[in-house]
């Protein structure tokens, strides 16, 4: 799999760009967790037309985070301070979203992820008008991870991202 992920919706409205450092870090994160979802917060910037979200780093679980089998709960404890650092540094980044693994080989979102995202899109706090969530599911015979995201517009249903392979990126 490319070492950046592409995505955009089929209504053109909303695109996403992982780069590389946070992509890796989620798939070490995914294969340590073996057969326990774990998860974290999406950080980034939007681009100067805010048509695109470029996600610059995943964080890890906070400490007060609760993973099981089949869930994952997201904590909180100190994800505050380390985004008021991302906001305050020369190159101003910021929540753009979360990410998560699904120990399965399908990828797909429970109504427990769908209902957290609607949450953090409705919740002034996140200052996050289109949150996008990100769920990778365990590679089969060492394979690629399969991989889908989604973006939730305010007061809108959400949108998975198609992505775009080499041909529309020129």
């Amino acid at each position: 799999m490319s070492r950046k992920l592409h995505w955009i919706t089929p209504c053109g409205r909303y695109a996403a760009r992982l780069i590389e450092t946070p992509w890796e870090y989620m798939q070490r994160e995914c294969a340590a967790a073996g057969a326990i979802e774990t998860g974290g917060v999406l950080v980034g910037h939007y681009t100067g037309d805010e048509s695109t979200a470029i996600i610059t780093e995943a964080l890890p679980p906070p400490s007060d985070s609760v993973r099981r089998c089949t869930w994952f709960h997201r904590g909180v404890s100190g994800l505050r301070g380390l985004l008021a650092t991302r906001w305050r540094n020369e190159r101003r980044t910021y929540y753009v979203g979360e990410w998560h693994y699904h120990p399965a080989s399908i990828v797909e979102p429970s109504s427990d992820d769908l209902a957290q995202m609607y949450s953090v899109n409705s919740d002034p706090r996140y200052h996050c008008r289109e949150p996008i969530m990100v769920i990778i599911g365990r590679a089969q015979n060492g394979g690629d991870r399969p991989v889908r995201a989604f973006v939730f517009p305010h007061g809108e249903e959400h949108l998975e991202f198609e992505r775009l392979d080499s041909e529309r990126l020129r």
